[in-house]
């Protein structure tokens, strides 16, 4: 079986320069990046790929917003610009309510209501060879509707839908991504490698103001995740690319924490 290979989303300052640091993080061993749109930011797209590509960097996906939900045809052009065939949705009314971003939390005909838009839409960029994936947070195992995890509801309430396991978020919740994993079969398109420090939260002060309460991350490989595990069962449900991500940072640079995170990859055998 072939080892994954290391891609990585975030780590792009918006005061820095996203194809100079793309073109050293593909010196640090990375070959990918999840967050195509940067591609479209300025510039002509075909160029821009055309130059991550000159540096051995592929991106992995564009942005979906399922609260203000662009036209597929909108999601189409940029998969097609950034040459993608995944788009990403980072969170819905659960992760909503978790972040601050609503009062209530969702009620089961809400979500009901919102895994039919994913489908539906999912259904629609499929005809076009793009694959809508979801990527779960914590919110989505801790919270419940009829007893049953949100994110459990998701997978049982749709088709077409697919899922990217963030396997930190999954093990913050204190549920196990590796079986998690197992679970999903052929309907994970992806991976996130993230890790925390076991203990006490930390507040995070929003640029609009709310705070909002996090686990302390840490490099992949330094924290409560199992690394290894993780990294093996998602080279079984054949995925491609191990991606790291790291919400923020404490003691290192982003250079420094995806230098250590794809050594402790690589160490484990699963990572090219």
């Amino acid at each position: 079986m072939n080892k994954m290979k290391a891609a990585m989303i975030g780590f792009l300052p918006k005061e820095q320069d996203p194809y100079e640091l793309l073109e050293s993080y593909a010196k640090l061993g990375y070959s990918a990046f999840e967050g195509a749109d940067v591609l479209l930011r300025e510039g002509d797209p075909a160029e821009n790929l055309k130059r991550v590509n000159s540096f051995g960097m592929q991106p992995l996906a564009v942005g979906y917003n399922i609260w203000d939900p662009p036209a597929v045809a909108d999601v189409i052009d940029r998969a097609k610009k950034t040459g993608v065939k995944r788009a990403a949705c980072y969170a819905g009314c659960a992760g909503a309510y978790r972040f601050g971003m609503r009062n209530d939390p969702p009620s089961y005909d809400e979500l009901m209501k919102e895994c039919e838009q994913f489908d539906k839409a999912a259904e629609e960029l499929g005809k076009e060879g793009i694959v809508l994936s979801f990527h779960n947070h914590d919110a989505e195992f801790l919270q419940k509707l009829n007893g049953v995890p949100v994110i459990y509801l998701m997978a049982a309430n749709t088709q077409y839908l697919k899922f990217e396991v963030d396997c930190g978020w999954v093990t913050y919740a204190d549920y196990d991504p590796i079986n998690f994993m197992k679970g999903l079969g052929d309907r994970m398109t992806a991976v996130h490698i993230k890790d925390f420090v076991a203990g006490p939260p930390v507040e995070r002060h929003e640029p609009d103001g709310r705070v909002t309460s996090m686990p302390r991350f840490t490099t992949p490989g330094t924290g409560a995740l199992d690394l290894k595990g993780c990294l093996e069962a998602a080279q079984a449900a054949g995925m491609d690319y191990a991606i790291v991500e790291q919400d923020f940072q404490f003691n290192l640079t982003e250079a420094e924490t995806l230098r250590a995170a794809y050594l402790n990859m690589k160490e484990t055998g699963f990572v090219e």
